[in-house]
This record gives C-alpha cells, sequence and structure tokens, in this order.
C-alpha cells in the first residue's frame, strides 16, 4: 500500500482521514464522540516530519474524556504501518451488538 500513493495526504485520504493541514494534522471521526487523530511535527534533526497517533475521546457535551496515545515521534512510514494496522484491528473486531 505504501507504494501506490505518493503523498501523506493521499496515504489518509485512501485510509478514509479528513486532511486538516497537509503532512501535519489527519482525523477519522469513528463514532460521533470518537476520533482518531494524526500528528506531524518538524523536529530538529530530522529530514521529515515526526508523527503522533491517538485516539480522542469525548463526553456528549463537548468535554474531553479520553487520549490514548498509540505512537509518538514516529517516521512517516511507521505511523502509515500503525494506523493502517490500527483500521485493520478494529474493522474485524465483531460488532458488540452481534454477540449479545
Amino acid at each position: 500500500m505504501l507504494t501506490k500513493y505518493k503523498t501523506m495526504d493521499e496515504h489518509f485520504l485512501a485510509l478514509g482521514f479528513t486532511v486538516g493541514k497537509g503532512s501535519v494534522v489527519y482525523v477519522k471521526e469513528l463514532s460521533h464522540l470518537t476520533m482518531l487523530v494524526v500528528e506531524g511535527e518538524r523536529k530538529r534533526g530530522y529530514a521529515t516530519y515526526r508523527y503522533t497517533f491517538y485516539k480522542m475521546s469525548y463526553l456528549p457535551n463537548g468535554d474531553r474524556k479520553h487520549e490514548k496515545v498509540y505512537l509518538k515521534d514516529a517516521s512517516p512510514k511507521k505511523v502509515l504501518q500503525k494506523v493502517t494496522s490500527f483500521l485493520m484491528y478494529i474493522n474485524k473486531m465483531p460488532d458488540e451488538t452481534e454477540s449479545r
């Protein structure tokens, strides 16, 4: 998958993310209260952006409930691998209503 697209924006668009600011912020809503976020930043000593991948959950009133960081200070290749793996994992999980 990594060779099919040329830019980070194209990779994340293909994964269903919304591009907030090119090569810097990507967001994917999992529900109306939960979203996946990938944030990039320039760091001294690195030729490329370094990325953090996390999940944010909110209360119905909009207050932040929980933040779970899955990857921090990662290369573009590493964050794409982690996000792709995570999406494959959550898509394979059985629906909670099916198990009841």
